[in-house]
């Protein structure tokens, strides 16, 4: 984009460019490529903020996590975004919540496979209600 900048400007306005840049190449390299498969891929960025990562997510029983759910019990690499996600702190990671999250790692330490760890928390969750 030319604009008619004085030369100290023109240069920030560079600079900006290059670290616009160099963060879309930092994203892409981080992103998986099994998250093209994601059945919330094509969820807008803020809706997708309001439905992954809720102010919430732990507490009211998980009627939080609803939203989310409807999109991870569907996806086809549930599994591999719960995986990435079983270290974050924040949101919702193929379905589950943070303390959920919790329980799973404590049961895969202990031997469970992640998807049978995953499964008995659905379960228990189902069970509550």
């Amino acid at each position: 984009m030319d604009l008619d900048l004085p030369d100290e400007l023109s240069s920030l306005h560079e600079d900006f460019d290059i670290i616009r840049l160099d963060l879309d190449i930092a994203l892409a390299m981080k992103r998986p490529e099994w998250m093209d498969d994601a059945a919330c891929r094509d969820v807008p960025s803020a809706q997708h903020i309001d439905l992954f990562f809720p102010e919430r997510a732990d507490t009211a029983g998980g009627k939080h996590l609803l939203p989310a759910r409807k999109f991870c019990l569907v996806c086809p690499v549930r599994y591999d975004c719960l995986e990435l996600g079983l270290e974050e702190k924040f949101g919702i990671w193929g379905g589950h919540s943070v303390s959920q999250r919790r329980r799973i790692t404590v049961a895969v330490k202990s031997g469970s496979s992640l998807v049978e760890a995953s499964l008995a928390i659905d379960a228990r969750s189902r069970d509550a209600r």
